[in-house]
């Protein structure tokens, strides 16, 4: 039976790593009866950190959900990763929820992907709230967290709680809004409910006021209430609160701890007053159409992450934009107008999963199995199609060349990657078409190493990383006439042929062109294409150092023929060498890919961004700024910056990011171009 929307609740847990997101999904577990013991990623009996990669480093690399129970509502969470190389993951995670809750360390603050997940969020239009975790550890400060919020996030915090005990003898809270203090004397997330601690009478008043007066805020009505009479009742608190929660006015805080399990039962009752899947906006198709997110409507469903195990096989995780999706139907893949067969619905809570019988408007549930279903792919039960565009990843920071460890496992490191990028849309894979080396990018050489750590302990396939052939390009900046014979007449048949051919610049992004100059039939109409292919083929594969030849225009001109021994082949050879001639005779130089680079860093950095972009050839088109961070805009080689990653964490403490992407290529400078070549070659002559 299907679950009442009004009663469904989705949010995200959103963050910096180390927060201690997952850690407060277990203690959500917990709280809510699905676990009987509150998990723990250090002992490795979280329900949520499971992969072996994450049991090892202690944080998550892929987004978990948590289906479950409780106050009368279905709620379904997704605890993400907050660690800078799998921030895709969370990307994506949010566009299967209603609502985002920012899980801040009461220690460290508001940190980079604090601040990162919370403008996503926003600019989907999603409400948030805020957990200030780890109110157990010494140095806690809520305060200075409510403080970094306003400056950093440049929101306004409603704070709806006030801690009991510090450090580590916090142990509850004063709940603002009824006036209780909650307190909790194991890790169950059951609270004991009592009156406020007399010596926190004066702060709790105070605090009151502060609250009243931001939510009042939210409503006309309320204002003028709270303006006459000086306070509001816990009735009008709450509707207030819920009106500003859903019009993204106001930001309410809650405070707790997770290792504790303090706080997460509070968190469930905020949730109560997020919105219901059916006030979320409506989604947008590919065609530009809005889909209403009606629990009666012909059912649609959006796959926002794809999990494939060595022996499950596939599972595909989704949330219902409308109707109510069951095993019944006839499904459709948007994108590929196949048609799927759904088995049974899954639930799941971390790594556990229970079938359920049918999913409804904003719930969350999981497929085996699927044909050819994946991330990012929309499935509908009905005559019209609903294709709503996957979130797309960030494009990568840094990449490496794959080779298998074992030879003849190319065609096995294919198939095993495609399983892996299945996962982590994050993830790129592709072929350079001028060195036919298989290129992986991701966010970072965490992201890269992780990845092919489970590849190689789920599916066997080890490989080795490389840093990728700068795909240079070669041309001339002069001209030089050349004239070509070929003549071969040792044993069986002859070949002869002769060419003259004018060789020039063409302009810039002109590409190839070749010019039938021949008069007088010196060289018969049907072996002109032969001349043209020869020297297509020697611009393939480059002359100073292997790489392509681009901008080029061949004139052909002049040539002789013989009577018996001319023939297709013997032009296509004349062909090329005669270009391999003219070439280094033309002023040849090489061709780098300049990337436009945006690096978004705190201010502080700047300074050093700019010293080092220069270090690197690169040259600074603007510096602006964007909110507390500052942008600096530059053209560089991409010799100078395929490592830069790592550079830029080192610099700026992790807190820094960069986009990338090809502008144009410029020759490389003289006094480098001999050095490239040489080291290419150096290179080239050792691989033989």
């Amino acid at each position: 039976m299907a679950h009442d929307p009004t009663k469904i609740r989705s949010f995200a847990l959103l963050g910096h790593g180390g927060a201690g997101k997952t850690q407060l999904a277990d203690a959500l577990a917990r709280t809510t009866g699905q676990n009987t013991r509150l998990g723990s990623a250090s002992d490795g009996s979280s329900l949520f950190d499971i992969e072996e990669e994450e049991l090892k480093r202690g944080g998550s690399i892929a987004s978990h959900v948590l289906s479950t129970e409780a106050n009368g509502f279905r709620y379904h969470i997704i605890d993400t990763p907050g660690d800078g190389n799998f921030v895709h993951s969370a990307q994506s995670a949010l566009q299967a929820v209603d609502a985002g809750v920012l899980v801040i360390s009461a220690v460290d603050g508001v940190e980079v992907n604090t601040e990162r997940t919370s403008n996503w969020a926003a600019e989907l239009g999603l409400p948030r709230a805020v957990f200030i975790n780890q109110m157990d550890r010494e140095r806690a400060d809520h305060n200075a967290v409510l403080s970094e919020i306003k400056e950093v996030l440049g929101l306004e915090p409603v704070l709806l709680q006030l801690p009991i005990g510090k450090e580590n003898a916090f142990n509850g809270v004063v709940n603002l809004m009824s006036g209780n203090a909650f307190t909790y004397k194991d890790d169950s997330g059951k609270a004991a409910k009592g009156d406020v601690p007399a010596d926190m009478a004066d702060a709790v008043e105070l605090a009151l006021e502060e609250m009243m007066e931001a939510v009042s805020m939210a409503d006309d009505e309320l204002v003028e209430k709270y303006l006459d009479e000086g306070e509001l009742t816990e009735a009008e608190v709450r509707a207030g609160l819920r009106k500003g929660i859903e019009e993204g006015t106001l930001l309410p805080v809650l405070i707790g701890s997770a290792v504790k399990n303090i706080g997460a039962d509070l968190l469930l009752e905020l949730a109560t007053a997020f919105p219901d899947p059916t006030h979320h906006a409506a989604w947008e198709t590919a065609d530009g159409e809005e889909v209403e997110n009606d629990p009666s409507g012909p059912a649609a469903a959006l796959c926002f992450k794809t999990v494939i195990d060595p022996f499950a096989g596939q599972i595909s995780l989704f949330r219902v934009l409308r109707g109510t999706v069951t095993t019944d139907g006839h499904w459709t893949n948007a994108r590929t107008a196949h048609h799927e067969r759904l088995g049974s619905l899954l639930a799941l809570v971390g790594k556990k999963q229970s079938t359920v019988q049918s999913a409804t408007v904003g719930e969350i549930f999981g497929v085996a199995k699927l044909k050819d279903t994946h991330t990012g792919d929309t499935i509908y039960d009905g005559k019209t199609a609903v294709n709503v565009p996957a979130i797309e990843p960030p494009p990568p920071m840094i990449s490496y060349t794959v080779t298998p460890k074992v030879r003849g496992e190319e065609d096995k490191i294919k198939t095993a990657l495609g399983r892996v990028l299945a996962e982590d849309p994050g993830l790129r894979q592709s072929l350079d078409p001028v060195t036919a080396e298989v290129v992986i990018g991701g966010m970072g050489v965490n992201h890269i190493q992780l990845s092919l750590a489970r590849m190689a302990r789920k599916y066997g396939i080890k490989v080795e990383l490389g840093t990728p052939t700068i795909p240079y390009r070669e041309t001339i900046t002069g001209s030089a006439d050349v004239r070509y014979r070929h003549k071969k007449q040792s044993g069986g048949s002859g070949q002869f042929g002769e060419v003259a051919i004018r060789v020039e610049a063409n302009v810039r992004d002109g590409g190839y062109e070749f010019v039938d100059a021949i008069v007088g039939g010196v060289i018969p109409r049907s072996l002109i294409p032969s001349v043209d292919k020869g020297v297509r083929s020697q611009l393939d594969g480059g002359v100073l150092a292997g790489f392509p030849i681009v901008d080029l225009k061949v004139t052909l001109y002049d040539g002789k023929t013989h009577p018996v021994d001319s023939k297709d082949i013997a032009f296509q050879i004349a062909g090329r060498q005669a270009i391999k001639q003219a070439f280094l005779q033309s002023r040849p130089v090489l061709l780098e890919p300049i990337y436009n680079m945006e690096i978004v860093v705190p201010e502080e950095n700047v300074g050093d961004i700019m010293g080092d972009m220069n270090s690197r050839r690169g040259r600074i088109q603007t510096m602006e700024s964007r909110g507390r961070s500052s942008v600096v805009k530059a053209h560089v080689p991409l010799a100078e910056v395929q490592n830069y990653a790592p550079d830029l964490n080192s610099m700026t403490g992790g807190k820094g990011s960069y986009t990338m992407y090809l502008d144009t290529y410029e020759p490389v400078p003289s006094h480098l171009q001999d050095k490239v070549v040489a080291e290419i070659k150096r290179i080239h002559d050792e691989d033989e």
